[in-house]
């Protein structure tokens, strides 16, 4: 379609340079149709943009009809690979706390020893069993145990699925795109919130962080992904919202677009990799 408008407006430009270039050579040969062709090219200057943009709307409107089209071999971007959190859906670990009904005092002694301590780090490697993880925890602040546990056996509720996710991954796979996950998660978590992220049976595969005790930006886990699922880089688009994971990404012959929003995302796409 971009291609499309491109040519659209080129073939609008010519035209109307070369009517204004007639008008101007018979001004100068001082013919009695000088007067009319410079009218004539300044009605269109009007017309054919409004002609073109009408031709464009039928284009668009044919197509829908016709279903969503499918990308081609030939495509530049045939994979799309997603991180989780912040993307495909929220993490929000203070708003969950708060639901909670805690202090501030204590949202911030639990946040502190659970979701910001290096702890939550070696639970999304996978180095440790679920007891391990949890008694780490407690460790950090064992003032707070029984609010600690508490918060471990309900933190399902730090992840919620966007409401644009499974419309946006279905719509990509009606294209012919394959689309792959690859999140630094930890198992004690996915377990909890398996149901909410059901959308992962719409993907084609991809690894969370504790299945291969890799994390992201590791360039490790970035190779085994690609190797795993036979996926070209430089046919495949990775989306993450930590600018770091992006850059390394990119270091790895990935194309990569830091995620600010599904609306912005969308528009790099289609301006970086012509992707609709």
């Amino acid at each position: 379609m971009k291609k499309l408008k491109q040519i659209a407006a080129l073939v609008g430009a010519v035209l109307l340079l070369g009517m204004y270039v007639l008008a101007f050579i018979f001004s100068l040969s001082h013919s009695p149709n000088a007067g009319n062709m410079l009218l004539a090219a300044i009605y269109c200057t009007v017309l054919v943009p409004v002609f073109l943009y009408a031709c464009l709307l039928v284009y668009r409107y044919t197509r829908q009809k016709n279903g969503i089209p499918r990308i081609d071999a030939n495509s530049s971007v045939d994979t799309f690979i997603f991180d989780l959190g912040n993307v495909l859906v929220r993490y929000d670990w203070k708003s969950f706390l708060k639901s909670m009904k805690y202090s501030g005092e204590t949202i911030q002694a639990v946040g502190d020893a659970v979701f910001d301590s290096p702890d939550w780090v070696d639970a999304d490697r996978g180095v440790r069993n679920e007891e391990e993880i949890l008694q780490a925890f407690i460790d950090n602040d064992p003032e707070y145990e029984k609010e600690i546990r508490e918060t471990f056996a309900k933190m399902s509720g730090v992840i919620h699925t966007y409401s644009y996710t499974v419309d946006w991954l279905k719509y990509l796979k009606k294209r012919g795109y394959k689309i792959y996950y690859l999140s630094n998660f930890s198992q004690p978590l996915y377990e909890r919130c398996r149901e909410e992220m059901a959308f992962l049976d719409l993907m084609d595969g991809g690894y969370m962080s504790w299945q291969v005790k890799m994390l992201k930006p590791e360039p490790e886990f970035y190779q085994k992904l690609l190797k795993d699922f036979h996926i070209k880089p430089e046919k495949a688009v990775f989306i993450d919202d930590v600018l770091e994971n992006v850059a390394e990404a990119r270091s790895q012959g990935i194309n990569a677009v830091h995620f600010k929003g599904r609306k912005e995302t969308i528009q790099k796409l289609l301006e970086e990799y012509d992707v609709q």
